[in-house]
C-alpha cells in the first residue's frame, strides 16, 4: 500500500494537479508495502505486493444497528426545519457537549491516575519520551495497558479527525500448511460482526455516519487494521474505539458470514490473476526453501479454503477460531490512536476499549522458523534459487530485468542493525543514483534501459532482499548480459573502493531535512505507520524509526539510542560514521554473483516457455547462466572504462540561511482547538500582484505562507492555448514531449529531487503547465534552468537521433497498449469519463495509440517549437517568498518563455461535461457495452453514473449528501450480503464545475447484466428504504459529518496551494468554496434532499449512464457485444440508448453540439 519511494510534498502537488482522486473503499488484501527505493521504477514490478485500490470512488458507510444517531427525544420526525437548523448550528458551535453522531450517553469511564504504575510483569513506559520532528506540535505518549498491549497516543487538538490502527504481529507466514490464505481470510472475517455489535455492517455504518472509513491488510508477518472518523465529540471516538476493540475480543465468525465471505476471497484472487505484480511475486517465492513459510501462496481462494479443507475433513470455521485464539494476543499487538482529545482522555479511551483483549502469551510467530528453517535452500526449492535466469511472459507489454539478493540475518542483533542503521539505503543511493556518472546514465547512454531503481524489497524477521530493477529497451533485452555486467561493475566499485564520507553524510542530511520540515498527513496513513513501527522499533523511536537514519549515537565509550529530535547535517562522531561504513561494506558483500536471483520479463518469451506457475498460471522458463557469463560477471569491466563514478556532491541541498522561515505561524496556534466560527472563517485567498489585462501576457496570483512554517514555496505557470491538445496527434505528441523533458533533465534534476526540489511539465487540454516546488533557497535558480531547457534550449531535450526517438516511441506505444491489461472496473471508469468529456479534453486510447504509431521525429520537432509560442499566462506563487521575490521570479520565467500573448477570443474553452441524454425513469438510460480488452480477464464490471449538471454549491452538497447516506449500504447489500464481487464502490466524481454520483461492481461470478440490474434495483430502492426513513436527527448527523470534513484545515502547504490553483485554473475563483458549501449544508432540509433525488434519479428526465465490460472467459462471460449498435443522433434517447465501442465517436460528436 505504500509508494515505491517517499514522495515529497512538492511532488504530491504535482500529482494533485495532474489527477483527481476521490478516495477508495476498504479493501483487505495481501499487502506488502515496498521499502524505500532509489531511482525511478517507471513501469517496474516490485517484488512486493500491494493492496490494489478500487476505482477513484469513495464509499461511506451508514446504518441503524445499534442506533448511533441522536434523533428527537420524542421520536417526532416532523420537527420544524428552523428548529433543526438551530440545533445543528448550536451543536457545531459547541460540539464538545454534543452527543450527535454518538450513542446515548453512558456513565463516564473512571478517571485514571496521571502516571499509573506499570502492570505487573510488563515494561514501564511512563518515563519514555517519544522523539518527534521539530515541526510537529502534537503531543505523544507511549504506554502499556494492563493486559500488556503496547500503545502510542497522539493528541492533535487542531484537527477534528481521529483514527486508530491495530497491528497484529501475525500474517500469512503463519497460515497452516493445509489452509493457504487463512490469515487473510481471518482479516476479512473480523469486520463481519462481534458479540457486542452483531450486525455485520455495524462498524462501517457507525463510521459512515461520522465521516469515517476503515481498511486492513494482511502482510507476511503482520496484519494491520485501521479506521478514521470525525471525532470532535469525545463520545464519538469512545464509541469508535469500543467497536474497533471488539474486533480483538469477541468476533463472531458466524457460519453464514464465513460461507459468504469465501466468495469475496475468491473474487479478490480472481481480480489478481491478471496482475503482473502478483504473478511475478509468486514465481519469486518458488525460489525459496519449500519449508520456509514465505514460500507459500498467501491470498487464498475457494479451492484452498473450501474445497481442499472439505476433502481433508477440516472444519474451516473452527480453524479460523483456532487461528484467532492462537495468534491474536495482546502481547503481539500494538495500537496507535490519534485524536483531538488530550493524552489523558485518549489513554482512558484506549484502556476502556482495549484492556479486555486477552494476553495469551503467544510469543512472536517467527520463533517457529527463524534460525531453524533457512529462507533459501537451492536443494529444496521449486525453482533453483541461484545460478539461473527466470524468464517470464507478462500480461502487460513489459521489458524488465530484476536482480534480487537475499540477505539472511544470522541473529537478532543483525536485524536490529538493519533497522537502526539502514545501511542498505546508502548502498541503494549509489546504485540507484540518476545523476552524471551514474550507472543509469551509462546504461541510458548505451540505449539499453529507460529507468533503474535500487533498494530494499522483502523484509521479514529472518531475512530481507535487496533489489536492482531496470526497465529495458529492445536493445537492452538483447544485451541483457552486458546490462547485468555493468551492474556488477558498479557494485565492485562500491565494494573495492573507499566510498567518500560526504556520500554518507549527504544521505543522512537529506533524510534529516525531510524530518526537520515534515508536515502532517492523512490520519489513516499515520496511525498505520505508528502501530507498525511500534512493532519494529523501541517505543521512543516509534515516530522517528521509519523516518530517520543512524538511530544510534556512538562515541568511543558507549552506544545509545538517538534521543534528540534536532536535525543533523552529518554524523555526530567519527565512530558513528565508521560503524555505518562498516555495516554498508558488509551489506555490499551480500551482493554477489553466486547469491543473486535474476528475473527477466518480456512478451517476447511467449511461445518459448516450458513451465506454468501453479496459482496464477504464469508462463515461464528457467535457463542456467553459462559458466563463461558467470565468470564475466564475477570479473566485470572496470567502472573506469564505463565512465561510472560515485555521485557528486549535491549542490541543491539548501543552506541553513536559506531555510529561514519568513512568517512563522503564531506560537501554539496550531494546537488550539478550532471552534465552528474559526472553521467558517475562510483562509485568506491569493491576491493578484500582476494583471496585464485580458489581452496581455500574465495574471499572477500570490500568497505568502504564514500557516505552515515551512521554508518552501510552489510556483505554477500555465500557458492557455488551443494548439497543443487540438487533435489526437497533438495529444500523442504532448505525451512524447513530456517523456523527452523528463528523460533529458533526469541527470540535472535528480539531485534536486533528493534535496526536495521538484518540477513538472504537463501538457493539458487547455494549454501547458509548468510547476516547481520545494525549499525556496535554490528554487529560483532551479526554475530558471528548467524553463530555459524546455524553451530557448529545447534542442537539448529533443531526441539526438532516430534511435533515441524510437526508444521514446516504444515507451509510449507500450504505455497505451498497457491500457488493455487494466482491470475491468478501470476500463468502466475510463469509458464513463470518455463519454462525458468533449473530444478536445479526452482522446480515446486507441486513437492515441494509432496516432503515436505514425509519429516521426520531424513531427516532434515541429510540435515542440510551438508548445510555448503563444498563449495567455496564469501563475500562482505561494509559500515562503515575499511579493518582491515572487514578482522577480515570474519576470525571469516570463523572459525565458518568451511567448506571444493572445486575445480573449483565442482562449481555449473551459471544460464543460457532455450532457447525458435525458431518459424515462422506466428505462436504463444510456448504456455502453464493451468486450473486455484483456481476453484472459474473466471479470465482468458495471458502472452506473448519475449525472448532475448544476454548478451551485447547494446541488453539489446534495450530491455528496446522498453519496454519504447510501454508499455504505450499497457496499453492504451488493458486496457483503449478495457477494456479487470483491470490488464494490460508490462515490462522487467532479467533472468541470459539475458532479456526478457513481456506483461500480466488478465480479468473477456474475454476468454484466446481472450486475447492472442489481445496481439499478438498489438505486430504485433508495428513496423508500433509506431517504424517506431519515428522521431529523439522522439527517443532521450526515450533514455534520460533511461539514466536519469540509472544514478540516489543510495539513500541508502543498494541499492549500493545490486547492487555490484549482480555483484559478478553472476560472471559478471561489477560494471560500468550503465555507460556501457549509453554508448551503446548514440551510438544507430533508425535503431538499428528497426533491433532489427525485429530480436526478426517480423522475423522468434523469441522466444516467451505464458502462459494462463483458469478459470473454470464465463464469461471467457472455457473447461478445457488437462493436456498433447502429447509433444515430435521430434515435429517441428518452427510451434509452445502447452503444458499442464503435459508436463512441459519433455519440460524443452529437452531444458536443449541445455545448455550442
Amino acid at each position: 500500500m505504500a509508494p515505491f519511494r517517499p514522495i515529497p510534498a512538492s511532488a504530491l502537488l504535482v500529482l494533485a494537479l495532474a489527477i483527481r482522486h476521490t478516495g477508495t473503499r476498504r479493501i483487505s488484501a495481501d499487502a506488502f508495502a515496498p521499502k524505500h527505493l532509489h531511482g525511478r521504477a517507471d513501469g517496474c514490478i516490485s517484488s512486493n505486493r500491494h493492496s490494489h485500490p478500487v476505482p477513484s470512488l469513495s464509499a461511506h458507510r451508514c446504518g441503524t444497528e445499534p442506533s448511533t444517531k441522536s434523533a428527537n427525544p420524542d421520536g417526532n420526525n416532523a420537527t420544524p426545519s428552523s428548529i433543526r437548523r438551530q440545533m445543528l448550528r448550536a451543536m457545531l458551535a459547541a460540539s464538545a457537549g454534543s452527543t450527535l453522531g454518538a450513542p446515548p450517553a453512558t456513565a463516564a469511564a473512571p478517571a485514571l491516575e496521571a502516571a499509573p504504575s506499570p502492570p505487573a510483569g510488563f515494561p514501564d513506559w511512563s518515563g519514555i519520551k517519544v522523539v518527534v520532528p521539530p515541526s510537529d506540535d502534537r503531543d505523544y505518549r507511549v504506554k502499556v495497558l494492563s493486559n500488556g498491549l503496547r500503545v502510542v497516543l497522539c493528541s492533535d487538538p487542531s484537527s477534528n479527525e481521529a483514527g486508530a490502527a491495530m497491528d497484529v504481529h501475525v500474517g500469512a507466514c503463519s497460515d497452516p500448511l493445509e489452509i493457504p490464505g487463512l490469515a487473510h481470510f481471518n482479516e476479512h472475517m473480523l469486520f463481519l460482526g462481534t458479540k457486542e455489535y452483531p450486525n455485520e455492517n455495524s462498524f462501517e455504518e457507525f463510521l459512515s455516519a461520522n465521516g469515517g472509513s476503515s481498511n486492513a491488510y494482511t502482510a507476511s508477518e503482520n496484519t494491520c487494521y485501521y479506521f478514521t472518523l470525525q471525532a470532535e465529540v469525545d463520545q464519538t471516538l469512545t464509541e469508535g474505539l469500543k467497536r474497533f476493540g471488539s474486533f480483538f475480543t469477541s468476533p463472531l465468525f458466524t457460519a453464514a458470514a464465513t460461507g459468504r465471505e469465501l466468495n469475496a476471497i475468491e473474487s479478490e484472487n480472481n481480480k489478481n490473476l491478471q496482475t503482473d505484480s502478483f504473478r511475478v511475486y509468486q514465481i519469486n517465492k518458488e525460489r525459496q526453501n519449500r519449508d520456509h513459510p514465505h514460500s507459500k501462496f498467501f491470498t487464498g481462494n475457494k479451492k484452498t479454503l473450501l474445497d481442499d479443507t472439505k476433502k481433508k475433513g477440516i472444519d474451516l470455521r473452527q480453524s479460523l477460531i483456532e487461528f484467532y485464539e492462537t495468534h491474536y494476543s495482546a502481547d503481539q499487538m500494538t495500537l496507535a490512536v490519534v485524536g483531538p482529545q488530550s493524552l489523558d482522555a485518549l489513554g482512558r479511551m484506549a484502556e476502556e476499549a482495549f484492556s479486555g483483549i486477552p494476553n495469551r502469551n503467544a510469543g512472536a510467530p517467527e520463533k517457529e522458523w527463524m534460525g531453524v528453517v533457512p529462507p533459501y535452500d537451492p536443494s529444496n526449492s521449486v525453482i533453483p534459487s541461484f545460478g539461473n535466469v527466470v524468464k517470464i511472459v507478462p500480461v502487460q507489454d513489459l521489458r524488465q530485468l530484476s536482480i534480487s539478493w537475499p540477505i539472511t540475518y544470522r541473529d537478532e542483533q543483525e536485524r536490529q542493525d538493519a533497522l537502526l542503521t539502514k545501511q542498505g539505503q546508502y548502498v541503494g543511493h549509489i546504485l540507484g543514483h540518476e545523476g552524471p556518472g551514474s550507472l543509469l546514465s551509462y546504461l541510458k547512454g548505451k540505449g539499453w534501459v529507460n529507468s533503474l531503481s535500487a533498494g530494499g524489497g522483502e523484509e521479514l524477521s529472518d531475512f530481507e532482499t535487496f533489489d536492482v530493477t531496470a526497465t529495458l529497451t529492445k536493445s537492452g533485452l538483447e544485451k541483457v548480459d552486458q546490462v547485468i555486467e555493468s551492474i556488477y561493475s558498479t557494485i565492485g566499485m562500491v565494494r573495492n573502493r573507499a566510498v567518500p564520507s560526504y556520500i554518507f553524510n549527504e544521505v543522512l542530511q537529506l533524510e534529516e531535512l525531510g524530518w526537520r520540515f515534515s508536515s502532517k498527513g492523512p490520519v489513516g496513513n499515520y496511525v498505520q505507520s505508528l502501530s507498525t513501527s511500534l512493532q519494529d522499533y523501541p517505543p521512543s523511536l516509534c515516530v522517528a524509526g521509519p523516518r530517520r537514519l543512524a538511530l544510534r549515537t556512538q562515541d568511543a565509550s558507549s552506544t545509545k539510542l538517538l534521543a534528540s529530535n534536532a536535525a543533523r547535517v552529518s554524523f555526530g562522531s567519527e565512530a558513528e560514521l565508521d560503524v555505518t561504513k562498516k555495516l554498508a561494506s558488509d551489506f555490499v558483500d551480500n551482493l554477489a554473483v553466486d547469491n543473486a536471483m535474476y528475473t527477466i520479463i518480456s512478451k517476447s518469451y511467449k511461445g518459448q516457455t516450458n513451465q506454468k506457475e501453479k496459482w496464477y498460471g504464469t508462463d515461464y522458463r528457467v535457463d542456467p547462466v553459462a559458466l563463461s557469463t558467470t565468470l564475466q560477471w564475477k570479473n566485470p569491466t572496470s567502472v573506469d572504462g564505463l565512465g561510472i563514478t560515485f555521485p557528486r556532491k549535491n549542490v541543491f541541498i539548501p543552506s541553513e540561511k536559506g531555510l529561514k522561515v519568513r512568517l512563522p505561524p503564531k506560537a501554539n496556534a496550531a494546537k488550539a482547538p478550532r471552534t465552528f466560527e474559526d472553521r467558517m472563517e475562510p483562509v485568506p485567498p491569493p491576491t493578484v500582484i500582476r494583471d496585464d489585462g485580458p489581452n496581455g501576457r500574465w495574471t499572477v496570483y500570490y500568497k505568502p505562507d504564514d500557516r505552515f512554517g515551512q521554508p518552501k514555496a510552489f510556483v505554477i505557470f500555465e500557458l492557455l492555448t488551443k494548439e497543443v491538445y487540438s487533435s489526437a496527434k497533438a495529444a500523442a505528441l504532448s505525451s512524447m514531449y513530456e517523456v523527452c523533458v523528463s528523460d533529458h533533465l533526469t541527470e540535472y534534476a535528480y539531485d534536486a529531487g533528493l534535496a526536495g526540489l521538484t518540477y513538472d511539465v504537463r501538457v493539458i487540454p487547455r494549454g501547458v503547465r509548468l510547476t516547481f516546488g520545494g525549499y525556496n533557497d535554490k528554487l529560483e535558480d532551479f526554475a530558471k534552468y528548467v524553463s530555459k531547457q524546455i524553451t530557448a534550449d529545447m534542442k537539448n531535450i529533443l531526441p539526438k537521433d532516430e534511435a533515441e526517438f524510437d526508444r521514446y516511441k516504444d515507451l509510449q506505444i507500450r504505455s497505451f497498449e498497457g491500457f488493455n491489461a487494466k482491470q475491468p472496473y478501470a476500463h468502466c471508469s475510463y469509458y464513463t469519463t470518455l463519454l462525458m468529456k468533449p473530444s478536445g479534453f479526452e482522446y480515446d486510447n486507441q486513437e492515441l495509440l494509432a496516432a503515436t504509431d505514425e509519429l516521426t521525429l520531424s513531427d516532434l520537432k515541429s510540435y515542440v517549437s510551438s508548445v510555448w509560442s503563444s498563449g495567455k499566462g496564469l501563475a500562482l506563487v505561494q509559500g515562503n517568498l515575499d511579493e518582491k521575490q515572487a514578482q522577480a521570479l515570474v519576470s525571469s520565467i516570463d523572459k525565458t518563455l518568451g511567448f506571444k500573448p493572445i486575445s480573449v477570443e483565442e482562449y481555449p474553452p473551459e471544460l464543460a461535461p457532455l450532457p447525458l441524454p435525458e431518459s424515462f425513469s422506466s428505462t436504463k438510460g444510456t448504456r455502453l457495452v464493451i468486450s473486455e480488452p484483456n481476453a484472459e480477464n474473466g471479470n465482468a464490471a458495471s458502472y452506473v453514473s448519475i449525472q448532475g449538471l448544476s454548478e451551485t454549491p447547494k446541488e453539489h452538497v446534495l450530491m455528496e449528501l446522498v453519496g454519504a447516506i447510501v454508499g455504505e449500504r450499497f457496499y453492504d447489500e451488493l458486496r457483503t450480503r449478495q457477494q456479487l464481487g470483491y470490488i464494490v464502490s460508490s462515490g462522487v466524481r467532479a467533472l468541470g464545475k459539475t458532479k456526478s454520483l457513481g456506483f461500480i461492481v466488478q465480479s468473477s461470478s456474475a454476468k454484466n447484466e446481472k450486475l447492472t440490474n442489481e445496481i439499478l434495483k438498489y438505486l430504485d430502492n433508495i428513496r423508500p428504504a433509506y431517504l424517506d426513513k431519515l428522521n431529523e436527527g439522522d439527517f443532521a448527523v450526515y450533514v455534520k459529518s460533511l461539514i466536519d470534513r469540509k472544514t478540516e484545515p489543510d495539513k500541508q502547504l502543498a494541499t492549500e496551494t493545490t486547492r487555490n490553483w484549482a480555483e484559478i485554473s478553472s476560472g471559478r475563483m471561489q477560494f471560500d468554496r468550503p465555507q460556501k458549501e457549509v453554508a448551503a449544508l446548514l440551510d438544507l432540509t430533508k425535503d431538499d434532499l428528497l426533491e433532489f433525488w427525485d429530480r436526478v434519479y426517480v423522475n423522468d428526465g434523469r441522466r444516467v449512464l451505464i458502462t459494462e465490460m463483458v469478459p470473454q472467459v470464465g463464469p461471467s462471460a457472455v457473447a461478445k457485444p457488437p462493436v456498433s449498435t447502429g447509433y444515430t443522433a435521430s434515435k429517441d434517447t428518452k427510451t434509452g440508448v445502447v452503444l458499442g465501442v464503435g459508436d463512441i465517436a459519433s455519440y460524443r460528436s452529437d452531444r458536443s453540439k449541445l455545448l455550442s
